[in-house]
């Protein structure tokens, strides 16, 4: 308490803004830590930048009138503190209240102390504040970016989600810690100012704000003595390295085609109107056709009833029940939802949207794995649909069951209903990931995705990473040599070694579907029943197959249990790079995928580092990161010297597993790729 008092008394200017009736409220907040008389005015600003230290490390947040810094939104006041002292600023600017703001001058000034100063600018998703800092003039590329929700994250137990500071100060120093941002935003909803910050005054904002600094300032410095607790102190600096090298690929952003997104929506328009008509025509009335209780209905008006349950007893319309369907209606219902998802989300947005600039998050996941977010790239479709119908061949039709019994399969299930002609006619939409540009009946989403003039997309794709990083753990000699050459096709290999058969073997291709599933079973720490799904066997015959594998794929077996022991008595584990997943004993089996495909994330952070720091002097760029590719943009005149090197700054870690990299030009958009070592069929010159 002591300590909380001597930082609400610290002060140096009674010349400020009065707090108002809008926040009388938040002078009282058990667990606050602002000091009104922060919030500096005109009359109070040239003696606080004087009063100012020298220092090379600030926190900073920014309140904004809006979310996105592409989009005329703007800085409306900036919260500045130091690290080593007690003291925290508010600099309002834009605030459309009849209190005073700062004049742009002012602004110029804090630009200019800032950009002197600053080496190390620390923030709570500091990515965020950090664009809106830039676009007042704020030498961000300069600065150390250091997030202090990445600290969060790396010192968090496995189980926790929620990080955002709120939940975080609650979490770690009680309920009353997070009280003033609960209540300064019940006063921004109840006046409506939520939407905008620069309507509320600074009387109001201004206290919220310096709150904000303040508090990161605290968690920043008990989470740094916990990295240092738990070693990971090396991790968090290369993790900070990162955060700068995604800031920099998130305010470069990704050229959209829009021609084409408008070419598309219009297409996909038609295609849905047709598929309506032809659904009613079908059913014989008109009903809401996205109406899961509407549909379910219908269905069952025609006799025809659900394979599957929700988790309540009520017959399930989704995704998995309607592919489990022998039926016309299921088909061209799941059509018509596929393309309005497609329309709603992957096209409507991006009709007028000249570049896109998402968010990645390396605080996203507990295993370290990058995220990104408006929009998920993760989520946007490889495959291509088609929008007009088509005329099957019989190798047309395997395709299409394939690839019905995968969506099945991905969803836990397994497809053992046979379709009928008329029904895989409904399911003729559903393409192969080998977009053809010249054909008009088809759509891919990622052919909105193409290079700036003078440039071109080179995608660089980690081969069977996940399994090479496995592979390491279980250190199996055999396997370690097999990674050393070119082109191993490691479930083939594994199925040899697993089950002690050969290539011509007559059941060899069932064995590696075998090998493959247990592998990633494995993995991906799933149990026998959805192995059993997988397989299409029994519950007791997986378990037999996965027993056989681990039994004869040496080093596995010794490696999983080392993982469940390790955590049952630690209660955490420790990846290749020194990071922590703090695991209760009773998921333990989760401490295998957090090991692999954390390490495999550190692997692709680390070399995503690398490669923008080789990039630095370049006119080309790293654009985009989804799953195990990354996308970098190279400039034509760059293309013999740096589109080859940063294949083998790829291939290279410090781990020193081998790992193999697929390099393709995405040409001329990202839906279609074509081998980089076939460079003189493409004009790259």
């Amino acid at each position: 308490m002591l300590w909380l008092l001597m930082m609400t008394m610290t002060t140096h200017y009674s010349k400020t803004t009065s707090i108002n009736a809008y926040s009388s409220d938040l002078n009282v907040l058990p667990g606050s830590l602002h000091t009104p008389s922060m919030i500096v005015t005109p009359d109070t600003f040239t003696d606080t930048i004087a009063s100012l230290p020298d220092s090379p490390m600030w926190i900073m947040d920014v309140e904004t009138n809006g979310f996105n810094p592409y989009d005329m939104h703007q800085i409306c006041g900036i919260g500045l503190a130091n690290v080593d002292t007690e003291d925290a600023y508010y600099f309002p600017f834009r605030h459309q209240s009849e209190e005073p703001n700062l004049s742009q001058d002012h602004l110029k000034q804090l630009v200019a102390f800032i950009n002197n100063t600053c080496k190390t600018l620390v923030g709570y998703n500091v990515k965020f504040d950090a664009k809106f800092l830039h676009n007042e003039g704020i030498n961000i590329e300069a600065m150390n970016l250091v997030d202090v929700l990445v600290m969060v994250r790396m010192t968090e137990p496995t189980t926790i989600n929620r990080l955002s500071l709120t939940d975080t100060l609650v979490r770690s120093y009680g309920e009353e810690a997070g009280a003033y941002d609960l209540e300064t935003k019940k006063v921004l909803k109840k006046n409506k100012w939520f939407r905008d910050f620069s309507l509320a005054p600074p009387s109001v904002l201004g206290p919220y704000c310096i709150d904000d600094v303040k508090w990161t300032r605290k968690v920043y410095k008990d989470r740094l003595r916990k990295l240092e607790l738990t070693k990971q102190i090396d991790l968090f600096k290369f993790q900070t390295k990162l955060t700068k090298t995604l800031y920099m690929m998130e305010r470069r952003g990704v050229l959209i085609d829009n021609t084409y997104a408008k070419q598309a929506y219009d297409k996909i328009l038609t295609r849905i109107d047709i598929l309506k008509g032809r659904i009613y025509e079908l059913v014989g009335y008109e009903f809401n056709i996205s109406s899961t209780k509407q549909l379910g209905e219908t269905f069952n008006a025609m006799g025809v009833h659900s394979p599957l349950r929700t988790a309540k007893g009520a017959e399930a319309w989704n995704e998995e029940a309607l592919v489990r369907l022998n039926s016309p209606l299921a088909g061209l219902v799941r059509q018509y939802r596929a393309l309005e998802k497609i329309r709603s989300t992957y096209i409507e947005p991006y009709l007028e949207l000249p570049v896109l600039h998402t968010s990645f998050n390396n605080w996203g996941t507990v295993t370290g794995r990058l995220s990104s977010s408006s929009p998920n790239l993760q989520n946007i479709p490889r495959d291509t649909v088609y929008i007009e119908d088509r005329q099957l061949s019989e190798s047309d039709k395997a395709d299409i069951r394939d690839r019905v019994a995968a969506i099945v399969s991905s969803k836990g299930g397994n497809a053992n209903t046979e379709l009928t002609d008329d029904v895989l006619d409904t399911w003729s939409f559903l393409g192969g990931d080998k977009f053809n540009a010249k054909d008009t009946r088809q759509i891919a989403i990622r052919n909105l995705f193409i290079p700036r003039d003078d440039y071109k997309m080179i995608a660089y794709d980690y081969s069977q990473m996940e399994v090479r990083v496995f592979m390491s753990y279980v250190n199996n000699e055999e396997m370690n040599e097999l990674m050393k050459q070119d082109n191993v096709d490691f479930h083939g290999e594994a199925a040899k070694i697993a089950f002690n058969v050969t290539e011509d073997d007559t059941q060899f291709k069932f064995f590696r579907q075998l090998a493959k599933s247990i592998t990633f079973g494995v993995i991906y720490g799933i149990g026998k029943d959805k192995l059993a799904l997988q397989l299409n066997t029994t519950p007791d015959l997986a378990a037999n197959y996965k027993n056989t594998y681990l039994e004869n794929m040496k080093g596995s077996r010794k490696f999983f249990n080392s993982v469940i022991r390790t955590i049952k008595t630690e209660r955490q584990v420790r990846n290749k790079y020194g990071r922590v997943y703090r695991v209760p004993s009773e998921f333990g089996y989760k401490g295998v995928n957090y090991l692999i495909q954390g390490t495999s994330a550190d692997i692709m952070s680390e070399r995503m580092v690398v490669v923008a720091e080789y990039l630095k002097d370049k006119k080309s760029n790293l654009l985009l990161q989804v799953h195990d590719e990354i996308i970098c943009e190279i400039h034509k005149d760059e293309v013999d010297e740096v589109a080859p090197e940063i294949r083998r700054l790829m291939r290279e870690n410090t781990l020193n597993i081998p790992l193999e990299v697929d390099m393709e030009v995405c040409d001329p958009s990202w839906a279609v790729k074509k081998d980089f070592d076939d460079i003189n069929k493409f004009n790259l010159e």
